[in-house]
């Protein structure tokens, strides 16, 4: 019995899975360490690093992302760092005794063992390997046309500073280095390659970790070749769609509960606005938007600013986050726990909702198009407006009666007027065009079209099913 409980979370970490799609970049990439092309701003990072041998001292998180075009593969690392030294200028000197990052790739997941490293320090020094069957060369390597840009590129050394705060790496890796290994050159769309990303060093503090975890038993090394994680080339340029659907909302609920019991001092309650603090659920511009730069936020402060630093656990840290990102987020990034298809019967039947709305060109005309709600709303305001009824009808949704001279009733939406003329939506589904000489009377209904109470209208299960099929709707690429 000792022997399976030492077993199991051996097993458990043997069998997280770990796999990336690195989508192309979607316009030219300067290898200047800013990481400001949109290419960058859109990729999605990486799982978070695994500190496989940690011992003491802070965590500190690492974010990486990968895009590709058909001449390089670029890589980058945005490392939260208190205390950032190196030392080494010297080409392939022992750059891991400084705070350095640096990637192991193997082109053919058939072959893993033929793999390629390239080992960067803070100021810019690189180190590369080639541990290949065809290379018969020194220990280690040149390769071809990289290009690569640190933070403190290029000093002759650096420090530890009270200033300290990030470093980052950026890197462009000519493809044409693994044409001996690689199916293909450049890869095609859905190729699989297998490496790894490792950050570690510096003279306090240093961060042993690295994306794709390496388990217990396992030598205490970063050259294990059979612990590579997945790489998948997808032929998807990076772009909005793709910076959302990366964003992890587990232990958001959790979070809630974390944050308004620690956060609701300064920030409003559930994300809204407080006495000292923006509210953090607001539609606005975030100047923190990564989880890397959120959880340094709330672990270290905002240095010039009231924002502390906070000693809770990093756990819930992390559940904060989900919990600010899912009060970000609108409707279509979030998981839900309706049956969309069953929520599509229920718009289309017993809801009576396709009388009025149109979704990509079926349904009516006397409502807004729900195409794109999904990608508009947030959750909980889908939820409201079908709960709660609107208080003032929408512009160009404004019900009205109309009688004309010519003894017609008109019953729809007023969609323009002025002091000249009206045009009504009809519930005929007929445009009117009337001057106002021509009406002899326009009553303005007092309450909004949209009816209210559906979640008494369906039973429970209807609701959820039809506030997931509405949820779905964007025009985004399916999700």
């Amino acid at each position: 019995m000792r022997l399976f409980a030492l077993l199991v979370p051996l097993l458990c970490f043997a069998q997280r899975p770990v796999e990336y799609r690195i989508h192309r970049a979607p316009s030219a990439i300067k290898v200047d360490a800013r990481l400001d092309e949109p290419g960058w701003r859109f990729a999605p990072p990486t799982s978070e690093f695994i500190f496989n041998w940690h011992e003491s001292g802070e965590k500190e998180p690492t974010e990486a992302k990968l895009l590709w075009d058909d001449e390089n593969l670029y890589v980058s690392w945005r490392c939260s760092d208190k205390h950032i030294s190196a030392l080494e200028t010297k080409r392939h000197g022992p750059v891991s005794k400084d705070d350095c990052v640096e990637i192991f790739l193997s082109p053919n997941p058939a072959a893993v063992k033929n793999y390629y490293t390239f080992e960067i320090n803070a100021i810019g020094t690189m180190l590369n390997r080639c541990r290949t069957s065809w290379w018969t060369g020194p220990p280690t390597w040149e390769p071809e046309g990289v290009e690569h840009r640190t933070t403190f590129h290029g000093l002759a050394r650096k420090d530890e500073s009270s200033e300290d705060h990030e470093w980052i790496v950026e890197m462009a890796i000519p493809l044409k280095n693994f044409a001996r290994n690689a199916a293909h050159m450049p890869p095609l769309p859905g190729d699989e390659w297998r490496l790894n990303l490792m950050r570690t060093g510096g003279k306090t503090n240093a961060q042993h970790s690295t994306w794709s975890p390496i388990p217990p038993g396992s030598q205490k090394s970063f050259h294990t070749p059979e612990n590579f994680g997945k790489v998948v080339f997808d032929a998807e340029p990076a772009s909005r769609r793709t910076a959302r659907a990366a964003v992890s909302y587990e232990g958001a609920a959790e979070g809630k509960t974390i944050y308004n019991r620690s956060c609701t001092m300064c920030h409003g309650l559930d994300g809204a606005a407080g006495d000292r603090a923006p509210a953090l659920g607001a539609q606005r511009r975030y100047t923190r938007r990564t989880q890397a730069e959120l959880f340094d936020a709330i672990r270290n402060g905002i240095k010039g600013t009231g924002m502390p630093g906070s000693p809770m656990p990093e756990a819930d840290i992390r559940k904060i986050i989900a919990f600010l990102f899912s009060i970000r987020a609108t409707a279509v990034d979030l998981p839900v726990t309706g049956d969309v298809e069953a929520g599509s019967k229920v718009f289309h039947g017993k809801g009576g909702c396709s009388g009025c709305h149109m979704i990509r060109g079926q349904g009516g005309l006397l409502g807004p198009d729900l195409t794109n709600i999904g990608a508009e709303r947030r959750m909980e305001e889908l939820r409201h407006a079908l709960i709660g009824p609107r208080p003032v009808p929408v512009r160009g949704f404004q019900p009205v009666t109309l009688r004309t001279k010519a003894g017609a009733v008109i019953r729809g939406v007023v969609k323009n007027e002025n002091n000249f003329s009206m045009q009504v939506l009809g519930r005929d589904n007929k445009l009117h065009l009337l001057l106002r000489d021509e009406v002899t009377s326009a009553t303005y209904e007092k309450d909004p079209p949209m009816p209210a109470g559906f979640d008494r209208k369906l039973t429970a299960a209807e609701f959820e099913d039809l506030l997931a099929f509405l949820s779905r709707q964007s025009r985004r690429k399916a999700q």
